[in-house]
Formats: structure tokens, C-alpha cells, sequence
């Protein structure tokens, strides 16, 4: 079975250009499409019900590995339960090809190891500048930390925490969040970065 993939963040926009793509390289047999943004973890989307059912010798296919999820670890997670399963898996846009039919694919090992890699690092960066920036903050005499009985600044974004994101992945700059949310540059900032090693 072959099952075409198609994800966009909101409503608004349209999915007609992603299965035309998918249609123009391939026959599908199944179309799952799902109009969520890509930072919910994919277990909590149609694409993990997808995956619990796809079977050994499926192929799923997508226009870009960006519709499978907005985190690199995400990503890496979903392709090697795929791998795991021995389904394929096309990225069309990105040339990647994931075929267990084809075990000397040194490209597709390449790529599951730089996915990895790169997660990790990614993992490693958010928490080093987490560090530094309140290791400087200190230094300055500023307060880290909250105070007594104050709220923390998650609680206050949490609500709007899928919102945010899909913004500041999208381009928006922490500033112009920070004053859409009422917020300090520094709390928003703080916020992005503690959901991105969250989800990393």
C-alpha cells in the first residue's frame, strides 16, 4: 500500500499543492491528511495512527521531511520507527528515499545519522545558551529565578504555547512575540527556549 502524507499548520492553508506533488510521482492508495501544527508530538496526530498500522512493505510518502514534524529529533524519531517497521519512506522536495528493499542505502544511513547528530547538538546548543544567559544575567546582579508567589512565565504562556511556536517557526521575531503576549523579551525568549528542549 502506498499512503500519500499531507500536513499544513492551519486552516487556512491549502493541501492541494503537497498531493499534487506526491500525485505526479506516485500512485496512492490512501491519502491522510491533518491540518495541526507540526510541534505536536506526532503520537497525538493522525500520522501516529498511520504508523501503528502501516505494515511491513508499505510506503508512506510526503513532500518534504518538515511535514512529518518541526524538530529534527521528531523527525528522527518518526523515520526510524519506519525503518524499524521495514516500510519505505519518500521524502519527495528532500531526494530521500528510506527503502529496506535496498540495505547498502549508505545515503539514507548518512542521513538517519546526521538526523541524530544533529538533534543532539541542536539539544546540547539550546542548553549551553540557556546557561550562559543566566550565568551573565547573575553576574549583572540580576535576579534569576522567580520570586515568592510569582507566576511563572510557562504558566502564563503555556495556554498559548502551540501558537507561539508555530509563529517563531515560522519567522516571527521574540520581540514581536514578547509584545503580542504582554511578556519581556527575556521571558519569551526563555519560554522558546525551554519548549525547544522540551520537544527536542
Amino acid at each position: 500500500m502506498v499512503y500519500g502524507y499531507i500536513r499544513v499548520s492551519t486552516e487556512e492553508q491549502n493541501t492541494e499543492n503537497q498531493k499534487r506533488a506526491i500525485s505526479e510521482k506516485f500512485k496512492v492508495n490512501e491519502w491522510i491528511e491533518e491540518k495541526k501544527s507540526g510541534t505536536i508530538d506526532y503520537r497525538k496526530r493522525s500520522l501516529g495512527e498511520l504508523i501503528d498500522r502501516l505494515e511491513e512493505g508499505d510506503t508512506l510518502v510526503i513532500t518534504e521531511l518538515s511535514r512529518l514534524g518541526r524538530s529534527l529529533s521528531m523527525v528522527f524519531n518518526i523515520i526510524s520507527a519506519l525503518k524499524e517497521k521495514k516500510v519505505r519512506c519518500v521524502a519527495i522536495k528532500n531526494n530521500f528515499d528510506l527503502n529496506p528493499d535496498n540495505p547498502s542505502d549508505i545515503v539514507s544511513s548518512v542521513l538517519l545519522f546526521a538526523f541524530g547528530l544533529s538533534a543532539q547538538i541542536e539539544r546540547e546548543l539550546i542548553s549551553e545558551r540557556t546557561k550562559q544567559g543566566l550565568a551573565v544575567a547573575k553576574a549583572k546582579g540580576k535576579r534569576v529565578g522567580r520570586g515568592k508567589g510569582e507566576i511563572p512565565y510557562y504558566v502564563k504562556l503555556r495556554p498559548y504555547q502551540e501558537d507561539i511556536m508555530e509563529k517563531y517557526m515560522s519567522g516571527r521575531s521574540i520581540l514581536s512575540l514578547a509584545n503580542e503576549s504582554n511578556v519581556r523579551w527575556a521571558t519569551m525568549n526563555r519560554f522558546i527556549s525551554f519548549r525547544a528542549f522540551q520537544k527536542a
